[in-house]
């Protein structure tokens, strides 16, 4: 397309207040001048179309020009989130850090993928046992990308009238053609369920198929992310439908270390953090930031100058009976 169109449409699509059509023209205005060698020109004007990160997230705004999608009883589908966390705050492997920062790299540059007929990932499956940073990490590339977190109501979306689950599901796959969202589907094996599981009924079926077809189809600018902690009830065919699958596990003691440091970096912690990772070794990300938000406000409570052993023990004692709890009441 000649550099005048591109710029009329680009202008046009403005105009209509379109921001997918504006954003995918402006795409085409910085590829054109990249395949001219105009690289400096096309870095300025990608950094200008790039969301705002880091620098702006308390300026960023969670609210939404187009009316969200609710079910037939006007309640909403999805509840959008200004996200905190970033990936620098999030203790996890390498490698998983890595993937999350090549998918956050691949958005900021969408410009130039386009302008090679590529696209950034569109759906990511994340795997692993509960509390281990799949939630967080959603949030997390939300913030790094300056846009909302779209979190998924399953309770709202999951209905026990016949065709109404998926109809929500369409919804919410409507509204992701023209909304800059992370969408986070948590506790996605209630939708993605085996098909071919004899305890489940013909409609639970039908969600799964329309599951798979919306996600096939869909081209739009969110960012849509699956987690499970039970990714061996998940239909086969789900699995091939993402563009990348990662996988979460409980932390390393070193990597508890490291986020003991963390939590702790404005409230003194009265003995050695490995001496806490020790103790905690085995525990979930989420526990172990439990114990110590727990410790802390024993020792704020009692005016403490810092979190001593005794608070930790505390801590400790109370979740261990949290998990006793729990354990007895799925026994």
């Amino acid at each position: 397309m000649a550099r005048g169109d591109l710029i009329k449409n680009m202008l046009a699509s403005y105009q209509k207040g379109d921001d997918v059509a504006f954003r995918t023209a402006a795409s085409e205005v910085i590829g054109d001048e990249r395949r001219k060698h105009h690289q400096l020109l096309a870095d300025e004007l990608e950094t200008i179309m790039t969301p705002p990160t880091k620098a702006s997230q308390e300026r960023l705004t969670v609210s939404s020009l187009r009316p969200l999608p609710k079910d037939r009883n006007d309640a909403e589908l999805v509840q959008l989130v200004n996200p905190r966390r970033t990936l620098e705050r999030q203790v996890l492997r390498r490698e998983v850090v890595t993937r999350l920062q090549d998918t956050v790299d691949e958005h900021h540059r969408a410009g130039v993928l386009h302008a090679h007929g590529l696209h950034p990932a569109r759906a990511l499956l994340f795997v692993g046992p509960p509390g281990t940073g799949k939630s967080s990490s959603a949030e997390a590339l939300a913030a790094e990308l300056g846009i909302p977190l779209a979190r998924v109501n399953l309770p709202a979306v999951v209905s026990s009238l016949l065709g109404e689950t998926s109809r929500n599901l369409a919804a919410i796959f409507e509204a992701c053609r023209t909304e800059h969202w992370v969408i986070l589907f948590d506790e996605f094996d209630a939708l993605g369920r085996e098909r071919s599981d004899a305890s489940e009924h013909g409609e639970l079926k039908r969600v799964v198929t329309t599951f798979l077809q919306l996600l096939d189809d869909y081209t739009g600018p969110a960012l849509v992310i699956a987690a499970t902690n039970h990714p061996a009830m998940l239909d086969e065919a789900v699995w091939r439908r993402f563009d990348d699958v990662i996988g979460f596990r409980l932390p390393t003691q070193k990597e508890i270390e490291s986020l003991v440091r963390r939590l702790f970096r404005r409230i003194k912690l009265a003995t050695p953090p490995v001496d806490v990772a020790r103790r905690l070794r085995g525990w979930s990300h989420a526990d172990v930031e439990l114990v110590c938000r727990a410790a802390m406000k024993r020792s704020v409570l009692r005016d403490g100058n810092d979190v001593t052993v005794a608070d930790l023990d505390s801590a400790i004692k109370r979740l261990e009976e949290r998990r006793a709890t729990i354990r007895r009441s799925l026994a």
